[in-house]
């Protein structure tokens, strides 16, 4: 379905209330809500496909757990888990899904601190072609 909300989903506060918003904004404007858990996949190592399965299973739980508390939302909501780094994962599946907006939420940094870390929220903003709604972490 085109013109989805995409919801970068980690399980955190900050993560909660993206959804939360995401979920409100589906309703009013008709539109259905991705639930997205993206992680970095390892580079190398002994333990790289181990290592690799349990980040798949912590998104499928999370994800799975995201869905679960939108029973009776009354909007439509699919997941997706995806091995690559968050930008590039949302990036991905908003141009998949031809999506309306990429909603995510704040970890509670500082504005300072999330530009020189590179923090999703910024780095989104300065990528993406479609709208960015950031939601504040409730306090």
């Amino acid at each position: 379905m085109a013109g989805e909300l995409i919801v970068g989903y980690d399980g955190t506060d900050g993560a909660r209330a993206a959804l939360a918003e995401a979920v409100e904004l589906g309703r009013q404007l008709g539109a259905g809500v991705v639930v997205a858990f993206a992680y970095e996949p390892p580079a190398l190592g002994a333990e790289v496909a181990d290592h690799r399965r349990l980040l798949e299973e912590r998104g499928k739980a999370l994800t799975d757990e995201a869905l679960a508390s939108l029973g009776g939302a009354g909007v439509e909501a699919t997941a997706a888990v995806v091995g690559a780094r968050p930008v590039e994962a949302l990036l991905t599946i908003a141009e998949e899904q031809q999506a309306r907006m990429i909603v995510v939420g704040t970890g509670g940094e500082s504005p300072l601190m999330g530009v020189v870390l590179g923090a999703t929220p910024y780095r989104l903003l300065h990528r993406s072609t479609v709208p960015v709604l950031v939601v504040p972490t409730p306090a």
